[in-house]
This record gives structure tokens, C-alpha cells and sequence, in this order.
């Protein structure tokens, strides 16, 4: 990625939190105080990073370094409170050419995308929320005719501030490591590259699986986001 792909995430990102379109600057950190939040919401994009959330809470947050803030249950502990994250982003920058298959069997349909979820773990298609997303890209066996194939893998991606394209990537349990993942999420992030957003790849930061096939792909680990509910 170069400094434009940088800027663009950045606003997209800024846009995406409700924040002004400079929030989140080169090298700096940015705070806004919420006071009804219920929660605080750390993201760090390269050098740039904000904070939101109530004032008392912010404040507390604010202590401490972005590095202290992007390790797994630091925020938590600090705020006595619930921990989502860190979530790490990545981001491609250039399109990809190489599928390793050849002439896959894709489909794009809803019903497909329904039955690969059915096969797999609510947590999995939980954090892959592909029937949120569209442009689905789905996977399915040719040892079988098509309209009965069953889905191996699932990639689809969903439009953020016009300019990201937010990917998830789902597999079946008996279809993993065999390279399905790599064949739908190589043409979801292409087909997004087509309509002129830059791809997005979000992955809890222990899910190692899934970072290395990011970074196969040619995305880039540039961000951490993190979440504390403090409701309680």
C-alpha cells in the first residue's frame, strides 16, 4: 500500500466511527468523549489512533500507550470491563493474479451461502457475517453435478463508506486446509479491486489461520481495533 491507500482508510474509517474526516491523522491520537456510550472503541491505523467513548473511561484509556492498548484484555482490565478484540486490520493493495484452481465451480447465490453457513459454527459464521455482506463468492465440490454440489468455502464483502470493501471467508469444517479459502477469497478481493475499493481483512489477532491466508493474499496488517463494554 502506498500513503493514498493509507488516507483513504483513514477517512473511510474516521467516516465509519462518526467522527470529522481528520480525526485520524498521521502520528496522532484523536479523543472524543460520548457521554451516553456505553462502551469505548480503540482503533489504531498505522501511526494514527482515537478513542471514544464516556469521558471518565476515555480518560482513563488515554494513560496509556497505543501499544498497551492493542494487547488482548489490557483495555478490560483497566476498565473492569467486558473486552472484543484486537481485531487486526489488513488491507490489500494490489490485485492478485494467481488462483491455484482451475475453472472452480462458483456460485453467487444466497441459498448456497445459507447452506455452507448450516455446515459450519456459530462462532465461525459469526465473525464471517456473510449474509450481511453480498457479492457472495461460493465454492462448491465438482465431484458432483451442480445443482447438487455442496459448498466447500464462502467469500463475500460488504461496501463501507464507498471506498472499503469489508471481506469475510467461511469453509466448511471437512473442506479446510485444502486451499478453498484461498480460491473464494482471491476472487471476492479481486471482483472489489473491479469496483474500485480497497479490500479489508478483519481477523481476531489469535486467529493465526486466518492472518496467513491475509497475507498470502498480499494484505497488509496495518490497524488494530478493540472494544470494552463497560455497561455493567
Amino acid at each position: 500500500m502506498d500513503s493514498h491507500h493509507h488516507d483513504i482508510i483513514r477517512l473511510a474509517w474516521s467516516r465509519r466511527l462518526g467522527l470529522q474526516d481528520s480525526a485520524l491523522t498521521p502520528f496522532g491520537r484523536y479523543i472524543e468523549v460520548r457521554p451516553s456510550e456505553t462502551s469505548v472503541t480503540f482503533v489504531q491505523l498505522g501511526g494514527a489512533s482515537v478513542l471514544i467513548g464516556p469521558e471518565e473511561a476515555v480518560a482513563s484509556a488515554a494513560q496509556h500507550t497505543d501499544d498497551e492498548l492493542s494487547r488482548r484484555g489490557f483495555l478490560a482490565e483497566k476498565l473492569q470491563g467486558r473486552g472484543h478484540g484486537p481485531v487486526i486490520l489488513s488491507f490489500a493493495g494490489d490485485i492478485g493474479t494467481t488462483l491455484d484452481r482451475h475453472d472452480p465451480l462458483i456460485s453467487h447465490d444466497l441459498d448456497h451461502v445459507l447452506a455452507l453457513e448450516a455446515l459450519c459454527a456459530p462462532d465461525d459464521v459469526l465473525a464471517a457475517e456473510l449474509t450481511r455482506k453480498r457479492s457472495w463468492f461460493t465454492l462448491l465440490s465438482d465431484n458432483e453435478p451442480a445443482d447438487t454440489a455442496p459448498p466447500l468455502s464462502g467469500a463475500a464483502y460488504l461496501e463501507w463508506e464507498g471506498v472499503l470493501a469489508d471481506v469475510g471467508v467461511l469453509t466448511a469444517p471437512a473442506a479446510r486446509r485444502q486451499g478453498n479459502g484461498q480460491v473464494v477469497a482471491r476472487l471476492v478481493t479481486n471482483d472489489a479491486f473491479d469496483e474500485g475499493m480497497i479490500p479489508q481483512w478483519r481477523t481476531n489477532a489469535e486467529n493465526t489461520t486466518a492472518r496467513r491466508l491475509a497475507s498470502r493474499l498480499g494484505y497488509e496488517e496495518w490497524g488494530v481495533f478493540v472494544t470494552v463494554d463497560i455497561s455493567t
